[in-house]
Order: structure tokens, then sequence, then C-alpha cells
């Protein structure tokens, strides 16, 4: 079933709308990636998204809704995660969302690979991203939970719990960010169990401005999955205005495979929409091209 599209789609149409004619009930928070690449014979056409969409009527009162994407639709799979929840704000104390909610996991210490090679992005759910999340697009899990976040102007915090009863697995994660200088520190914690195994997932990512370039690395510990641990290194610069030219490289510590990096370059057209274009080595394979309009909002 392909609803990656029809959710952007709704996303994309009400974040338009919400700028026009809904003021401050509607919110639309992500980007979506509508491109090219030849890394995949046959799924040439991709369409990515990481967006989530709220609806918080002034008659609710603290009540609202999200609703909320992250995948990739091709020609030949579509890879994604829907998400959807009822939302309570409990006045500065945080939110608190019940159904199926983000994973707090995913959202702090974001892989820098997302942003230029958005495809190849997805492909490192099981890395990068929860394993709520990863046995969602890749397992048949089928999870559903609470969540709870908070945030002030320097610190931000999220927790969740999900389980997929249907494969006997329950994980909870926390994650936090903070700002220290000019430093912003990023990291999470993801714990699974269920049957006879408890596995633990863990990430941790530091970036600065460095004068004109912009440069941080991350570390991936994807426990809970099964992958190998991951370095991740990424840097960008701006050498003209609307220009960024950015480079990534994601390297595994057991040796076991190749490097994966890449250069790209970002054009904004507008501060919600740019032309994007890239080429990079996955994991030692010949050079592959990618290029999208990307909408962020």
């Amino acid at each position: 079933m392909r609803v990656l599209p029809t959710i952007f789609v709704v996303i994309a149409t009400s974040a338009a709308a919400n700028a026009q004619n809904f003021g401050s009930w509607v919110e639309a928070d992500g980007h979506f990636s509508l491109g090219y690449t030849d890394r995949v014979p046959g799924g040439d056409a991709f369409l990515t998204g990481d967006a989530t969409l709220r609806f918080s009527p002034d008659f609710t009162g603290p009540f609202g809704f999200e609703l909320g994407v992250y995948g990739r639709t091709d020609a030949l799979d579509t890879p994604h995660e829907t998400y959807g929840a009822l939302t309570w704000d409990i006045g500065n104390a945080g939110r608190l969302s019940v159904g199926v909610p983000r994973p707090a996991y995913d959202g702090f210490a974001v892989s820098a690979l997302e942003k230029s090679f958005p495809s190849l992005g997805i492909d490192r759910t099981g890395t990068t991203r929860s394993a709520t999340t990863f046995g969602a697009m890749f397992a048949n899990w089928l999870p559903y939970g609470v969540g709870f976040s908070n945030e002030t102007d320097t610190f931000r915090y999220a927790v969740s719990v999900h389980n997929a009863s249907n494969v006997d697995r329950t994980a909870t994660s926390f994650g936090a960010a903070t700002e220290i200088g000019d430093w912003l520190l990023s990291g999470a914690v993801e714990v699974v169990w269920g049957g006879a195994s408890t596995e633990v997932s863990g990430k941790l990512q530091a970036q600065n401005d460095f004068g004109p370039v912009t440069a941080g690395a991350g570390f991936y510990s994807p426990g809970a999955v099964g992958g190998s641990d991951v370095v991740e290194l990424f840097a960008s610069v701006d050498p003209i205005d609307r220009l960024t030219l950015s480079g990534v490289i994601q390297v595994p510590v057991d040796g076991a495979t190749d490097p994966t990096a890449g250069i790209a370059a970002r054009y904004g057209i507008t501060d919600n929409i740019a032309l994007s274009a890239g080429v990079a080595s996955d994991a030692g394979s010949d050079a592959v091209v990618n290029a999208f309009v990307d909408f962020r909002f």
C-alpha cells in the first residue's frame, strides 16, 4: 500500500494552507524529498519523508492529534512507518502522546547522511534510528505506545515506550539534546526486550560552528538491531548565499564493510524549497548519484 505519497499530500497541503488560513492550530514540521538516484536499478525515482502534522484547534483546549511519516517510496518498495497519536499539552511541563507516537530515540543525533542522501539514509534506518522504527519498516512490527517530551531554550528531552505484541517485543527509549557554549550535543538510548533476550542501542552526536564551517561527529551503536557500530563525520560550508556544500562519511568500527561517503551541494530556492545533488560511494560500491527537490517546513 503506497501510504507515503498519500500522507505527503495531506501534510504538504496542510502546511501550505496553515501559512495562509488556519493560524496556529495546524503545525507542520519536517521535510519531503522528491528525486532520482542510480544506486538501485529500477528504483531510480524516489520520494522520502520525515514529517509530522499536528492539529490543535482552540475548542479542544490542551488536546490535539498528530499524524506523521518516516520512510521512502519508489517503484520497488515502500519501507515506511506512519505515526498517529492523541496529544495532551500539560502547560509548561511538556507533551504527552498516546497511540503510535514517534520513538524518542529517533528525534536525537539524526544522521547527517539523511540530509544529503535521503534515499540511502532510509536504508541506514537499522543503524541510526530506533529498533521500533526499523522493526515497523522491515520486520512487520505493529508498535503502539506512549511518549512524553519537553524543551526549554537550550535543552530538550523525550521518553517513549512501545509494545509490538505481534512479535513479543517492547522498547523504551530516552533522548536528550543541549547547547553548551557553541556546541550542540545530542544522544539517545533504547532498550528492547521480549522473549529470552534484552538488547540495547545508543548514539551520540556533537557539532559546532568553526568559523565558516559547521562540522561534527556521531557514534551509533545499534545493538538492538544487531548491526555494527558506526562512526559518522560530517561538515558543511556556505561559500555564497543560499549555496551549501557538505560532506559525510560513515565508517563501521569493526571494519567488516567499507565506509560510505559522499559530497553534495544544496541550493535554496526559497526558505522552504531547495535543489540538492551529490555523489557517494555506498560501502565500496561504484559511485552513485542522487538529485532531488527538498521541501522543508
